[in-house]
């Protein structure tokens, strides 16, 4: 794992961006523990129950703390824009009204679903009132 030298200025300069996406991860990941509240998931284009294995293993492991293995995450970041699955998620724990209206969103105006639903969990859509 490559750290970089403290006073890397490279570093510096994305550390809050590394911290702003590691606190929307943290949010993401304790949503997941709760999956009677947040029964969605997200990715890009396909809605999953937040129980499906596809998920679990997204979310990846990320933690609050401080260790050598988050500094080695920031450096990746920096240099070389890499979101680990170790310390970010790119998936969105959703309520049912959230689902509903991530759906919602993604529906033309014709009806035509620009989502899919996963074929592993099959997530029963979300009423859109």
């Amino acid at each position: 794992m490559s750290v970089c030298a403290s006073g890397c200025q490279v570093c510096a300069e994305a550390s809050e961006r590394f911290a702003a996406v590691r606190a929307a991860s943290l949010v993401q990941r304790r949503r997941l523990d709760e999956p009677d509240r947040y029964p969605y998931a997200a990715g890009k284009h396909t809605l999953h129950r937040s129980s499906c294995r596809q998920i679990q293993q997204r979310v990846g492991t990320v933690g609050d703390d401080d260790s050598m293995r988050m500094r080695g995450a920031l450096t990746r970041f920096a240099h070389d824009g890499a979101f680990g699955s170790g310390w970010a998620t790119h998936m969105r724990m959703m309520e049912p009204d959230e689902a509903a209206a991530w759906v919602k969103e993604r529906t033309g105006p014709r009806g035509g679903t620009h989502y899919r639903l996963c074929g592993i969990c099959t997530p029963v859509l979300p009423e859109t009132g």
